[in-house]
């Protein structure tokens, strides 16, 4: 048996740095690539933290201002680019991520421009491991839907005087009120999203814009709830923020 004194003097094995000679070695520095902290896998969160949290940060690093570290892609987007089939598991992602202050979430109102998200620097990280994680998911769960929260205030206004059958009614109407909420609208793509805008903003928009870059935006506000034709402020103020490159010189009274 050899000697553990011969084995440890021997000399270490290391890899020939030219064994990948020959082959088209990616560069140290592309503009088009995300990156990440190593952190997010040092540190434990890649490992507790289910695999389409994972997806759904790359996606958001993919996206993000290589200065600002911001961006604001639709929740379509991200399940397209993830292959994540349910909306809820990327909001649950985006929820997590934000409980560990990973990302920061600017909630936009609803009708208006996409969410924006910043990635933060790792300092501002908090801790995560198994007993925690265990405490944000039920934090996650314990969030009412609307058919608890009206079951609830049924049961208080029942209790306050409300007749069983005057309940019923006010059941039946919330249930009309909500599936009149939830009705899918007709959906829109491309041009016919473009078509829809009014002369004024129009005139207001394309000239200074790609159709492409303006039809992008479109899409993004339109999947995230928009229900109403957005003004030329909110087309112009997402295309700023989506870094489009405008065609001509946007005049002074456009400028955000």
């Amino acid at each position: 048996m050899e000697r553990i004194d011969n084995i440890l003097n021997k000399k270490k094995w290391q890899p020939k740095l030219d064994s990948f000679e020959g082959l088209s070695i990616r560069p140290s520095v592309k503009k088009t690539r995300l990156y990440l902290d190593n952190e997010y896998f040092n540190k434990g969160y890649a490992a507790i933290f289910p695999h389409s949290v994972t997806i759904v940060y790359n996606i958001l690093a993919k996206f993000a201002n290589h200065k600002k570290q911001t961006c604001y892609p639709a929740a379509k987007t991200v399940m397209e680019l993830g292959g994540i089939t349910n909306r809820n598991t990327v909001f649950n992602a985006f929820f997590i991520l934000e409980r560990y202050g990973i990302i920061s979430i600017v909630h936009r109102s609803k009708g208006r421009v996409p969410n924006l998200y910043a990635l933060l620097d790792s300092r501002e990280w908090k801790e995560v491991n198994s007993s925690n994680f265990d405490t944000v998911m039920k934090e996650r769960q314990k969030k009412p839907t609307v058919s608890e929260t009206d079951a609830q205030q049924l049961q208080n206004n029942t209790s306050n005087g409300i007749t069983s059958e005057t309940g019923i009614h006010l059941m039946d109407s919330t249930k009309e009120i909500i599936s009149k909420n939830t009705e899918k609208k007709i959906p829109l793509k491309g041009k016919q999203l473009l078509e829809r805008l009014s002369t004024v903003v129009t005139s207001a928009v394309t000239p200074y814009f790609r159709e492409e870059d303006i039809i992008r935006v479109l899409e993004e506000i339109y999947e995230n709830d928009e229900a109403e034709i957005p003004s030329s402020k909110t087309i112009l103020r997402a295309l700023r923020q989506s870094e489009a490159i405008p065609t001509a010189e946007l005049p002074s009274w456009l400028k955000l």
